[in-house]
């Protein structure tokens, strides 16, 4: 029987990552250091969209590859950057990918989906905070039944995108059932309603991502003089 786990890797033994350029030692300290699976699962959901946070020197680069990303990414979503141009945040209207009320997904949600598959084959580059939202029918017991349901779903769809290949097993996830109670709307019309059914993925930098953020910036300015 599966179970709604995130997929977590211990990022505490990760080191500081030394480079040199011109004769000089740039010292680079990973922000995720420190950091292991037992945090992620204690933050709440703004803490963890805020972790890590990307140093200073690297958040020019790191803000290039994320808008070129998302720039990239085409399908039957929104996507937008948040956190000042660090997060990438795909929404899926959940009437895309279930029946009203349902909990199954339905057999295009794979389809839908697949676009986001292939930024989950390097489990360093992203960590991945999913959440799941309804609209405000029914009371907040209900709702919250309904989005942690459905997270079951989506999670069993990348366990199987896991065993065909498709995701790394490695994958930082970590799940939020929110029920409704963040809207991005009122729920004051059958569309505003729909609006507010969404589910959001939230791709912020990880250790990979922002080492590479690094490697531009240490790396010698194009046509600078080689001694």
């Amino acid at each position: 029987m599966r179970h709604l786990l995130p997929l977590l890797i211990t990022l505490s033994t990760l080191l500081v990552t030394v480079y040199g350029r011109a004769g000089a030692e740039v010292v680079y300290t990973n922000p995720y250091e420190g950091f292991n699976e037992e945090t992620f699962m204690d933050m709440d959901f703004e803490p963890n969209l805020a972790t890590p946070v990307v140093p200073d020197k690297e958040k020019a680069a790191v803000r290039r590859m994320m808008s070129a990303t998302a720039s990239a990414l085409k399908g039957p979503f929104t996507v937008e950057l948040m956190r000042d141009d660090e997060v990438m945040v795909v929404s899926i209207p959940t009437d895309n990918i279930f029946l009203p009320n349902d909990t199954l997904l339905t057999d295009a949600a794979e389809r839908l989906m697949q676009p986001l598959f292939g930024l989950m084959k390097d489990p360093m580059k992203y960590k991945v905070v999913m959440a799941m939202h309804t609209d405000d029918t029914g009371n907040a017991l209900y709702q919250e039944r309904l989005s942690t349901a459905r997270l079951y779903s989506v999670y069993d769809l990348f366990l199987d995108m896991i065993d065909s290949g498709d995701i790394n097993p490695d994958i930082v996830i970590i799940p939020y059932a929110m029920g409704g109670d963040d809207p991005v709307t009122d729920n004051d019309t059958w569309r505003h309603r729909a609006i507010n059914r969404r589910l959001e993925l939230y791709f912020i930098p990880g250790p990979s991502l922002i080492e590479d953020a690094h490697r531009q910036t240490a790396a010698p300015a194009s046509g600078a003089k080689k001694k």
